[in-house]
């Protein structure tokens, strides 16, 4: 979709660039809207989203569209260099919203390990400071007060190669106000994941309410139950799995459910565990399934020992009631 673009430096969109840095500054961005830049409201206020019917068979579209400005050298004034370096896919899953910095604006890294990560490819595009801090105040902050003023033309980003995806379609979504139509919540909440860490409001919204609309899966809901809280659609994704996992594994004691409950990671097991009405079950049986799914799922003891004693053993009723017991006595 992107790449290396090369070709002669057309005029900056001057008069749009310095009515963005002379109206509105870091500490009122979020609260401010952009109508005095010509452009829509910014990502703080609830977006304008249509399309919402059927999750994937519509492209939900948020707010005016930039579309067409979208890596056009016409309608840039700055270049933006992405290099994109090696990571632990598992350990990059993890949100790592630690303040970005930038090394004199000359280079923002999402962490150290990335940092110190060899770079594997770098992608050159060409955007409109105006449309991005617009949107994000990341990119606000970036574009008004870390770029040296030798280097105002171009703005360099660093970030694993596992957010290279989710990134670009993050970037596109801020000119086009769109995603692309899918039905794969990993991708979508990859997004989410970019977007909560670049400070796109509109988007984390977007994509919380694109995750909500599929169907669940165990696999979804895991990844829901996952979100860090600090991510403003999180509580309700994660309410939305519990739920889910409370009804799909309501008679979870059921021995044609036990190879499947087995492969589900410790999120989904204590939404399950977590239940209302678990005291109505075989206190022994409960205590059973636990001890086998820790088995399974923990070879190394003082793991297992660590999880079952800290978060699995305290929801099992007969656990429970015997604590209570001692505590008596």
């Amino acid at each position: 979709m992107v790449g290396e673009m090369k070709g002669t430096t057309s005029p900056p969109l001057v008069s749009l660039i310095s009515a963005t840095q002379q109206s509105l500054s870091p500490s009122s961005y979020a609260s401010r809207p952009s109508s005095s830049l010509g452009l829509r409201p910014s990502a703080a206020v609830l977006p304008e989203v249509s399309g919402m019917a059927g999750a994937g068979a519509e492209e939900a579209v948020v707010g005016e569209s930039f579309e067409f400005a979208f890596d056009k050298e016409a309608f840039s004034d700055k270049k933006l260099r992405v290099e994109v370096v090696g990571s632990d896919d598992a350990a990059s899953r993890k949100r790592r919203r630690e303040d970005d910095k930038s090394d004199e604006g000359e280079c923002v890294d999402s962490s150290s390990i990335v940092m110190a990560a060899p770079i594997l490819r770098v992608t050159t595009m060409h955007i409109n400071s105006a449309i991005l801090a617009a949107k994000s105040p990341f990119f606000f902050k970036l574009f008004s007060n870390g770029m040296k003023e030798s280097d105002k033309g171009q703005a360099t980003l660093r970030i694993a190669d596992s957010e290279e995806n989710a990134f670009m379609e993050l970037l596109y979504f801020m000119y086009s106000g769109k995603l692309t139509p899918t039905t794969e919540p990993t991708h979508l909440v990859d997004i989410l994941m970019a977007a909560d860490k670049f400070e796109v409001i509109s988007c984390i919204k977007l994509c919380g309410q694109l995750l909500t609309s599929l169907p669940m899966t165990p696999e979804s809901a895991v990844l829901c139950l996952d979100l860090p809280y600090s991510i403003s659609m999180a509580p309700a994704l994660a309410v939305a799995a519990k739920k889910f996992f409370a009804e799909r594994y309501k008679d979870f004691l059921s021995t044609k459910l036990q190879d499947e409950l087995m492969r589900i990671p410790l999120a989904g097991i204590l939404a399950i565990l977590s239940r209302n009405d678990l005291g109505v079950l075989p206190e022994e049986a409960v205590y059973d399934f636990v001890l086998r799914w820790a088995d399974s799922q923990y070879p190394n003891p003082e793991e297992k020992r660590k999880i079952l004693s800290s978060q699995l053993l305290p929801l099992v009723p007969l656990v429970r009631s015997r604590v209570r017991t001692i505590v008596l006595d």
